[in-house]
């Protein structure tokens, strides 16, 4: 497979006799392996990349053959794009160094973030090159899709700190942090669902950055990363199919199974059935319909992967949790006026717990919702639904915008620019006011049930971004500090992108874990 809207131009500067400064051969080799890298591990097709090394390959890498080269690719790049700009050579405090001169590399960075194309990228791999700016922060605005922002930005990766020499790796045949972005970008460790996020090639590469710096004191290098991209980037580097589990729709006289889903777990094949009951039950009906349930679909082929079916295919399932609403709106608001659990009698003791609301009548534990009438009340609508999207469109953008700011000062933190104390105090106003909208948002209506998934996605995004407000209050920032530092932090963070709940078909982000957190909103 190859990904037709991406395109490199790879700049590697070997010869500097007309500067009169220490030659860099190891240009060749950086410059193999972020085309290799490119090719094969973001499926970048070869005649999108452009290679600039001078004629014959001689290293000797003029000031004009750099504009001349990104110029190029302005009548090749269409709106959808990615553009990759590497640059493999000497660099000084502010400056990347050319066979004839020195160019400014924030003005390299700012030109290229003009260029048509939906997202740019930027790779820096010389000493000093940590030195630059970016806008800040990418906002969502009222009018703008989230198709039209997420992804959409410059990314600027450097190979060291403004302060840092860049190194050579142990052959001293190639740049280190070359070496470390080549493993990355074709590891198939970060791969998720066939896709790479260019946040996990900068975390891995990180990684393998901070097993050196241990390996070689006095040699340490710490790259910079700051991205103004809304969301993050996904390569597709490999085919995946979304495991769909079978759907069955039992209808009957008394009541009408309107889906079954998989809660099974490792140990244990687990059903749940969402139910609506046709007329008024009482409990005695409630048991005569959950058994008669459990006996349609004790066996039913329902799971949610595939390791889960190759576990329990065909086999009984030990517990079968019933839920029952008296329409469809009960279903798809989650509101139910009774749920009743069957389990096999050796896990009866772990899930029919005692309730005063809860009674086993004939082996079927039952519990009767004494708030549901209470509920369904709240959920009555007298905001349109226009007027629903419009304010929730609205928190959308604050929240969104809120979670973008705190990801940019966040990697301050992990660029050791910013600590973790200096971003608690620079934060204490934000912390109030996302709770403060996080009250109003709850105190809205349920969504219209035709929206009702896109509302809830709303509000779970908010809530994460409320978590990140709650981890900020806590005293983490010697550990948190630490671990910026310690280059074991650099494994893989099992990152929640790839899993969570989505915005429309668009838009997600990841939780927190038990230590930090990394929160970039992601375009899927």
């Amino acid at each position: 497979m190859k990904n037709d809207n991406i395109y490199a131009l790879l700049i590697g500067v070997g010869n500097y006799k007309k500067m009169k400064i220490t030659d860099l051969p190891s240009y060749k080799m950086d410059l193999s392996l972020i085309g290799t890298g490119l090719v094969f591990g973001l499926k970048c097709a070869k005649e999108h990349i452009r290679f600039v090394t001078g004629e014959d390959n001689n290293g000797i890498v003029n000031t004009l053959a750099l504009a001349k080269g990104i110029d190029s690719f302005k009548r090749v790049l269409s709106a959808e794009d990615t553009f990759v700009f590497y640059f493999s050579g000497h660099g000084s405090s502010e400056n990347l160094v050319f066979s004839d001169g020195q160019v400014d590399q924030q003005s390299i960075i700012n030109y290229i973030e003009l260029l048509p194309c939906k997202n740019k990228i930027v790779i820096l791999d010389c000493c000093y090159s940590g030195k630059f700016k970016m806008l800040g922060a990418n906002h969502l605005s009222m009018e703008q899709s989230l198709d039209m922002f997420a992804g959409h930005g410059i990314a600027v990766y450097a190979s060291s700190s403004d302060d840092e020499e860049s190194r050579l790796g142990p052959n001293g045949n190639h740049s280190m942090f070359t070496g470390a972005l080549f493993s990355a970008m074709t590891s198939p460790s970060i791969m998720h669902k066939g896709k790479i996020e260019l946040e996990d090639i900068y975390r891995e590469t990180q990684r393998l950055v901070g097993a050196w710096n241990n390996k070689n004191p006095g040699m340490e290098q710490h790259p910079i990363f700051r991205s103004s991209i809304g969301g993050t980037i996904y390569f597709k580097v490999s085919e995946y199919k979304k495991y769909v589990p079978e759907q069955i729709f039992i209808e009957q006289e008394k009541y009408t199974v309107e889906s079954i889903k998989s809660l099974s777990t490792e140990n244990e094949k687990r059903l749940s059935a969402f139910v609506i009951l046709k007329k008024q039950t009482v409990l005695k009906e409630l048991v005569s319909i959950t058994k008669e349930i459990v006996d349609s679909i004790k066996y039913a082929n329902v799971f949610s992967s595939e390791r889960s079916e190759a576990l329990f295919a065909d086999m009984p399932a030990k517990v079968i949790c019933c839920y029952f609403g008296k329409n469809t709106k009960d279903i798809v608001n989650h509101t139910y006026a009774y749920y009743t659990i069957w389990a096999e009698d050796d896990v009866k003791n772990k899930y029919y717990r005692k309730n005063s609301n809860a009674k086993v009548l004939d082996g079927i534990y039952i519990f009767k919702n004494s708030s549901y009438d209470l509920v369904r009340k709240m959920q009555e609508h007298e905001m349109s639904e226009e007027e629903y999207i419009k304010q929730c469109k609205e928190y959308l953008k604050l929240f969104v915008d809120k979670a973008e700011d705190f990801c940019v000062d966040l990697m301050e933190v992990y660029n050791r620019k910013l600590s973790f104390t200096e971003l608690q105090s620079r934060y204490k106003e934000w912390i109030l006011k996302v709770r403060e909208e996080f009250i109003r948002l709850s105190d809205m209506e349920v969504a219209p049930e035709n929206i009702h998934d896109w509302g809830e996605e709303i509000m779970q995004l908010s809530g994460w971004i409320l978590d990140l407000s709650i981890y900020l209050e806590g005293d983490r920032s010697n550990n948190c500090q630490r671990r910026v530092d310690d280059s074991k932090y650099y494994k893989k963070i099992p990152c929640q992108f790839g899993k969570t709940e989505r915005i429309g078909n668009k838009y997600k982000i990841g939780l927190p874990n038990e230590s930090f957190f990394v929160a970039f909103l992601s375009d899927q």
